[in-house]
Order: structure tokens, then sequence, then C-alpha cells
């Protein structure tokens, strides 16, 4: 039976060491990329500095801390309906510092064909990635919104958040500081000895009516 999963590489471990450290500020992580395995089921290594047979990369659509597990961080990536013509076999964390094109992880994945649009059966095909390291705060994720999809997961993490936050709309007010305000101003519109100079008064009105 073939067991799935994802290592730091010994550049990654050293990344990760070095900003923990503070040598360096932090590690980015930029992209993921995927590979073939040139056909044949991959094992990780450790001492890998690149993909088996890498057939693609994209931007990173997010990445979280696990909320179970404190120094898991799962990294999710889409790939998009009109890239594709392959099987992924092979997946792996790029970024780090200086040129930040460094595989900082590699994993395994199951076979799955990533068919192109004249193929018939196209679709977007949305790969998590988790890896365990020794310190999810140092991490910085690096995205180009331009060419980044989000996974539905994602965005179901966003709205979530969006929902819990206290005051999720500062540039609106809330019903307390609606209601204070309106209060305020019945209570300076009441206290006006004429609020509304365009209306004839009741002595005026009875002035008139004597003419």
């Amino acid at each position: 039976m073939t067991i799935f999963y994802t290592l730091l590489t010994t550049v990654g471990a050293a990344e990760w060491a070095a900003a923990e450290a503070n040598t360096i500020e932090n590690v980015p992580i930029t992209h993921l990329a995927v590979g073939d395995g040139n056909g044949d089921p991959v094992v990780p290594s450790a001492i890998a500095t690149e993909l088996v047979n890498e057939v693609h990369r994209v931007a990173i659509s997010s990445i979280i801390e696990d909320p179970d597990h404190p120094t898991w961080l799962i990294v999710e990536a889409v790939i998009p309906t009109d890239v594709g013509g392959w099987t992924v076999r092979e997946i792996g964390l790029i970024g780090g510092s200086g040129a930040g094109d460094k595989l900082l992880a590699m994993g395994n994945f199951p076979a799955t064909d990533k068919p192109l649009p004249v193929d018939g059966a196209a679709r977007d095909l949305a790969i998590r990635m988790v890896i365990q390291v020794s310190n999810t705060a140092v991490v910085e994720l690096s995205v180009d919104p331009s060419v980044t999809l989000a996974t539905l997961e994602s965005i179901d993490n966003a709205i979530a958040a969006h929902e819990a936050a206290l005051d999720p709309h500062p540039q609106y007010l809330t019903e307390p500081e609606g209601i204070a305000i309106a209060a305020a101003a019945v209570a300076e519109h009441d206290a006006e000895a004429n609020p509304h100079p365009q209306y004839l008064t009741s002595s005026i009105s009875y002035f008139m009516g004597q003419l």
C-alpha cells in the first residue's frame, strides 16, 4: 500500500531554522509545484532540490495553521481549467529567501489526471499540501492576486473570520452608534425654539386669522 506524505527538504529545514534564529526575517512561500514523476510513483526525499519532473507551478491560494496541530501548515493552491495534459504524482512547496525558488518541502501525491479542455473533461484541480514545521509563525505568504484562485475552503474560512469579527465593517455605524446619534439629533431638534422656520407657528397663525 502506498503511503502519501510530505516532508521538509534539507533546504526548507535550514530556512525555518534561520527564520527562528532571526538570521532571516521569515520564510516566504510563493508557489506550489506539481510534477508527474516521469510516469512513476515518487518517494519524497529530504535532500531533493527539485521535483523528479516538474510540469507546472501555481501561486499559493492560502496558508493556514491547522487548528488541531499548531506545527502543521495547510497550504492550498488551485490549478486552473486551462492548464494540464499530465498526471500529478508529486508536489513541492516553493519559496525561501534570496531568489525565492527553493524547494522547501516535497510530497508524493495520488496519481491524479489533469486534463485539458480539448480532452472533454477539463476542471480546476485544488491541491492541499500539509507540512509539519517547528514554527508556523515565521511563514510569509506572497500572493499575486492576478493569478491566484481561491479554494472553496479558503473562501469559507475567510467568510467565517469575517462573520466572527466584532466590527467587520468599521466604515458603517453599528446599531448602538446609530441609535445614540439619532437620539442626540432628536434631543437637539426638540430643544430648538423654532426647529422648522419654514412653517407658521401657532401664534403667527392666530395673528393672521385676526386680519
